[in-house]
């Protein structure tokens, strides 16, 4: 009888485990298509099994990355996707989505030369509206490089309402001045031909000239090719300070110490003009949000932004979900 009721107990104890399993999971995540002015933009939501009030809306980086962080250009890192899973474990919904011209957000070929910064500024806030309508009362934009800079304009322009933002490795200056470091950074001192024709080629792009194909460098025509040069342009009239400091939302800006791609320096000229922020900086953290062995360019590109595997860093999403509960 002793044994038959220790095993009672056992089973009762795993039942009760069993029974709160589900505050620990989430529901299978959902492909969903926002209907828009152009057509439809495509997301995944991931929501907890237990109701949320709360959403977060992930806005990806630059150039092709998809929903779940990776990109045709050789990324592949799940970021977005690992960030989203672990704030839904929390109890807090994700949408993530593919900005227009990208995966499952198609256009029209034809209208890819006239694809702007503003309309990502658009679609971003439209993803917004969405979430309001599926009954969210607390939305926070979490955008992630190019991202953050949309995100700060959705929220400086006053679009939508927007509860509060997470800006993770944000541009903290104009977009043509993180280019001239950057290329900086590849180019100087060995290919100093090729940096100053940068320089031109942006000063030109910024007036809002056309550069021909045939005088931009083959080493630069991938970043300057005329297909790209009116949203260059459009990005280039904003400066991310002036939003942020027009933005009364609560603001968490996380850097990373060996971020190959935007500096901690950018985080602290956000900080310097928010009227309600935080900065955090993770000393070893990655553009990608992934820990980094050093802050060596080629280094990075090898084995992290091609290394599904690698987990976020430590007490990333802790410090998200500590700022998202407390707002």
């Amino acid at each position: 009888m002793r044994v038959y009721n220790s095993i009672k107990r056992g089973c009762m104890a795993l039942v009760c485990m069993l029974v709160m399993l589900p505050a620990l999971c989430y529901a299978a995540e959902r492909e969903v298509a926002i209907e828009c002015s152009w057509g439809k933009i495509a997301a995944t939501l991931a929501e907890p099994t237990l109701a949320s009030d709360t959403a977060v809306l992930i806005v990806a980086g630059s150039g092709p990355t998809d929903r779940n962080g990776n990109s045709s250009l050789n990324i592949v890192t799940y970021s977005y996707k690992m960030l989203s899973d672990a704030l839904v474990e929390r109890g807090v919904a994700v949408l993530r989505y593919d900005k227009r011209g990208i995966g499952g957000s198609h256009i029209a070929k034809e209208d890819i030369p006239n694809l702007l910064f503003d309309d990502y500024v658009e679609d971003a806030a439209q993803c917004v509206r969405w979430l309001r309508e599926c009954g969210y009362s607390r939305v926070i934009i979490a955008g992630h490089s190019e991202g953050g800079a949309i995100a700060l304009e959705v929220a400086a322009r006053d679009l939508v309402e927007v509860d509060a933002l997470v800006l993770l490795c944000a541009a903290g200056y104009p977009i043509d001045k993180i280019l001239l470091r950057q290329l900086s950074s590849q180019l100087m001192p060995t290919y100093m031909g090729l940096m100053v024709q940068s320089e031109r080629i942006l000063r030109d792009i910024k007036a809002g000239k056309s550069v021909a194909e045939e005088d931009i460098p083959r080493e630069l025509i991938s970043l300057f090719h005329p297909v790209v040069q009116p949203f260059l342009h459009n990005s280039m009239q904003y400066d991310p300070r002036e939003a942020m400091a027009r933005c009364e939302q609560p603001t968490l800006i996380i850097s990373g110490g060996r971020d190959i791609q935007v500096a901690v320096d950018d985080g602290e000229s956000l900080i310097a003009v928010a009227r309600n922020g935080h900065h955090h900086t993770f000393e070893r953290m990655s553009h990608v949000l992934k820990d980094a062995e050093n802050a060596e360019r080629i280094d990075q590109l090898v084995s992290v932004y091609t290394n599904p595997q690698l987990p976020l860093t430590e007490g990333l999403v802790k410090i998200i979900a500590e700022f998202i509960t407390n707002i």
